[in-house]
C-alpha cells in the first residue's frame, strides 16, 4: 500500500527537498547530493519513493526531473511551505494580534514577502526607532504610512523628508485627523499648504496602530486582540515587500478623502 502524497511530500526532509531543487530544473545525481550534503545510499531510497508515486522521474543517465504530476503537487507544496513559515513562526505573535485589516487577497500574498522580524520597542521611541526606515524612505524618495497615532515631532520629522526630495504619502485616522487640527493645528496646517505631503483622511477608525512602507520594508504596529497596542512591530523587507505595499496602501487610500485645506 502507498504512501498517502502528503507522507510523501514532507514526512521526509530529503524527499521534499529533492522536489523543491527539482523545480529550478532537471538535476544529476551528484548535484543532489552535494546540495543535500548527504550519500547515495541516504538518498536512493527516497528517490525510489519519489519514482514509485511518480512525481519524478529520470531524464537520462543519472539525471532527474519533476514529472507533470510532480511540477503541480510541488507548486502547490511551495505555496503551502511558504504560508506554514511564515503565519507559524510567528503564531504566538499573529495569533494574539489582528490582522483582519488586511484584505484577504493581500493576506494571502503575505508569505510571498518571506521571514518576517518581531521586534520589541519602545512606544515612546516611535520616530527614533524609525530611523533605518527614514534613510531608506530618502534614498529610495517615497515614504507610504497609514497611522492612527501621531508623535509630537511629527512636523520636524516629515520637514526632513521633504528637504530631501522625498515623496510622501500618510492617511491619517479620523481621530488623529482631529488631534491634529486641534492640537498641532499651526504644524499641520503648514504642511497642508505647502502641498509637498499627500495627507488624506480615512473614514473609519484603523484597526491597527501604524503601516510604514519605505522602500522595500514594511513597518507594522499591531493592536492586540484585545483592541491595545503594545511594544512590538513586525518589520519585513524583500524585493516582494514593495509591491506589496502598495497595493495595501492603496487599498486604503481608495477608501480615504484627500485634505486639500483646514
Amino acid at each position: 500500500m502507498k504512501k498517502p502524497i502528503v507522507e510523501v511530500l514532507l514526512a521526509s526532509e530529503k524527499r521534499k527537498n529533492v522536489l523543491l531543487l527539482l523545480m529550478d530544473g532537471p538535476k544529476e545525481m551528484e548535484l543532489l547530493l552535494e546540495s543535500l550534503k548527504t550519500t547515495r545510499t541516504a538518498l536512493l531510497p527516497q528517490i525510489r519513493i519519489l519514482k514509485e508515486n511518480h512525481l519524478i522521474s529520470k531524464l537520462y543517465g543519472d539525471t532527474y526531473k519533476l514529472t507533470t504530476i510532480g511540477k503541480l503537487i510541488v507548486e502547490e507544496m511551495v505555496v503551502f511551505l511558504r504560508t506554514t513559515d511564515m503565519f507559524g513562526e510567528n503564531r504566538d505573535y499573529l495569533g494574539t494580534h489582528l490582522i483582519d485589516f488586511i484584505p484577504s487577497y493581500l493576506l494571502k500574498k503575505l508569505p510571498q514577502l518571506g521571514s518576517c522580524n518581531i521586534i520589541d520597542i519602545s512606544i515612546c521611541d516611535f520616530f527614533d526607532a524609525e530611523k533605518d526606515l527614514l534613510e531608506k524612505a530618502i534614498m529610495s524618495k517615497h515614504w507610504l504610512q497609514i497611522t492612527s497615532t501621531i508623535h509630537p515631532e511629527f512636523h520636524e520629522f516629515y520637514v526632513e523628508m521633504i528637504e530631501q526630495d522625498t515623496d510622501v504619502s500618510v492617511i491619517i485616522s479620523p481621530e488623529i485627523y482631529e488631534k491634529l487640527k486641534h492640537d498641532y493645528y499651526d504644524d499641520f496646517k503648514e504642511l497642508i499648504d505647502i502641498k509637498l505631503i499627500s495627507f488624506y483622511v480615512y473614514p473609519k477608525s484603523l484597526e491597527f496602530v501604524s503601516f510604514i512602507l519605505a522602500d522595500q520594508c514594511i513597518n507594522f504596529r499591531l493592536f492586540t486582540q484585545e483592541g491595545k497596542s503594545d511594544n512590538k512591530k513586525i518589520l519585513i523587507c524583500s524585493p516582494n515587500a514593495l509591491e506589496w505595499g502598495k497595493e495595501l496602501f492603496e487599498y486604503y487610500r481608495r477608501q480615504s478623502t484627500p485634505i486639500i485645506e483646514i
